[in-house]
């Protein structure tokens, strides 16, 4: 495996300095930079804008304890009930106590919540939720609108400066610790700095079906993995049970929140039976990876390519208003809502596992933190509770820059790095692209929400196949370096799928 994607000479490079680099412009990656200390110089830089990130994707919400029948141990117990027994329930105790402050500090900064005519949060249930405790925005916009404000607060930000379509390609490491990175804008460059703050999303293009917008393929875990940060549940995989099959191409799959469940929508088998009862005590409102396999499950037994979910409980008024996104994306597919029932199938969403952090955010590298989903902070364990992400983004962004405030040591110019590359095989876009495919097909056929010891040696052969062949190539191309960005993290993924000897939350083995 590649310790550096390319050659290069720091020494011949153009250089960048600042104090604190973070990578992504999702929630996690904003959030953290407005809480920057204004004293400290800080670059973000971003592969593309900030409305293809997943966070301006989410429609479900962000989920706090803000309902007066609601508390503290009862968030906790729900997380760590859908989490299988593998959260870090220090961890999630810090994410549901600090919950309500960061959404007051939302409140603050004017993100638009939606609120019910005595002006207090509208709160609606999810999956997994034992309550309501789901503030949103827009109905079903809440990642669009508090991504979009989070942005022009940012922007405004005298210490920030945000560099668009510009693409981590690795982080550079001595003896202290942290000390820069190469990104490439077009140009090789060096970053001159003590502190990262990754925030680079999941890994949703390493699957063939997913919700997540091109941009995220794992590739800040791979540069964190390649500069030695420890990673962790590598195998939790979380896959979406409803999303909807659409007759248009899309490189990602439109996707019908659980809240629509949470507001009543009951799943059904094309033959009109409601297939959730009985095989959880939260039926149609069960943890996620449930939902799924148990539309997998009827999908294979009958041979049919969709389920369905029947919103007929609510008025044609009430959803347009509730879910405008769904509203009218589903009217430009001919499922006219509330008489239609939505033809929905499960895809890859999000990613538990990720690059090891504690509770500030830090990693085994000094000066290295993450947040938000390319973060293992322990708080999802084997599968997420729905609406934690986004909270988990708040929580974490704002600790790891509160941590680098109280604690930037000085910076040290490092020693020339430099790299010469031995590869000597040079490969074709259209070679680039066809490994690209390949990938995603594999991963989706072999490494799915059920898999099977067969598929798992087959998927950790053929990878193998392809990093031998991405290690001889000459990469210099963001899709090159994308490519191997992807197959490493696909490599951890497999390699921890099949360390895993219990079926336990979003793994799960069918043998």
């Amino acid at each position: 495996m590649k310790r550096y994607l390319c050659g290069f000479d720091t020494a011949t490079l153009e250089t960048i300095e600042t104090d604190v680099l973070i990578v992504g412009s999702g929630i996690a990656g904003l959030y953290a930079g407005l809480h920057i200390d204004p004293h400290l110089r800080c670059l973000l830089i971003t592969k593309t804008e900030i409305e293809k990130t997943n966070s301006w994707l989410a429609q479900g919400g962000i989920a706090a304890v803000i309902a007066k029948d609601d508390n503290f141990d009862s968030h906790v117990a729900d997380t760590l009930e859908a989490g299988a027994g593998l959260c870090d329930e220090e961890a999630v105790r810090v994410l549901v106590q600090e919950g309500p402050e960061n959404i007051r500090e939302l409140v603050e900064l004017d993100i638009p919540f939606d609120t019910n005519p005595e002006g207090e949060l509208q709160i609606t249930r999810e999956g997994g939720h034992s309550c309501r405790r789901i503030v949103h925005c827009g109905g079903d916009a809440t990642g669009r609108e508090t991504t979009k404000r989070l942005g022009e607060l940012i922007l405004a930000k005298e210490n920030v400066k945000i560099a668009f379509r510009t693409q981590l390609v690795d982080l550079l490491v001595d003896e202290n610790g942290i000390c820069g990175a190469l990104i490439n804008d077009g140009a090789l460059k060096r970053v001159a700095c003590s502190h990262v703050i990754l925030a680079t999303g999941g890994i949703g293009h390493i699957y063939r079906y997913t919700t997540n917008p091109r941009g995220a393929m794992g590739d800040g875990i791979a540069a964190a993995h390649r500069a030695g940060a420890e990673l962790a549940l590598m195998e939790m995989v979380q896959f979406h049970p409803t999303t909807l099959l659409s007759q248009k191409s899309s490189d990602r799959l439109f996707l019908i929140s659980e809240a629509v469940r949470g507001e009543g929508g009951i799943l059904k088998n094309s033959a009109g039976e409601a297939f959730m009862q009985g095989k959880h005590r939260r039926a149609d409102l069960a943890p996620r990876d449930i939902v799924t396999r148990e539309i997998l499950k009827e999908l294979k037994k009958r041979g049919e390519t969709n389920v369905y979910l029947d919103v007929s409980s609510m008025t044609r008024e009430f959803f347009s208003q509730r879910f405008p996104t769904i509203f009218g994306r589903c009217e430009e597919e001919g499922v006219h809502l509330t008489d239609t029932m939505i033809p929905v199938r499960p895809a890859q969403h999000y990613f538990m596992g990720g690059i090891k952090t504690d509770l500030d955010g830090m990693t085994n590298i000094r000066g290295l933190y993450s947040c938000g989903e390319s973060a293992c902070t322990g708080i999802h364990g084997a599968n997420r509770l729905a609406s934690n992400s986004m909270l988990e983004c708040l929580v974490f962004g704002r600790r790891a820059a509160r941590h680098i405030n109280n604690s930037l040591h000085a910076f040290v110019p490092s020693n020339r790095f430099a790299h010469e590359e031995t590869a000597r095989a040079y490969r074709s876009n259209a070679e680039v692209e066809l490994q690209h495919n390949y990938l995603r097909r594999l991963m989706s056929a072999d490494v799915g929400a059920v898999r099977t010891k067969a598929g798992l040696a087959h998927a950790e052969a053929e990878l193998a196949r392809m990093l031998a062949w991405a290690d001889e190539s000459v990469l210099q191309t963001p899709a090159d370096f994308e490519l191997y960005g992807m197959i490493e993290t696909a490599t951890e993924i497999v390699r921890a799928a099949s360390a895993r000897r219990e079926n336990i939350g979003a793994h799960y083995m069918e043998d």
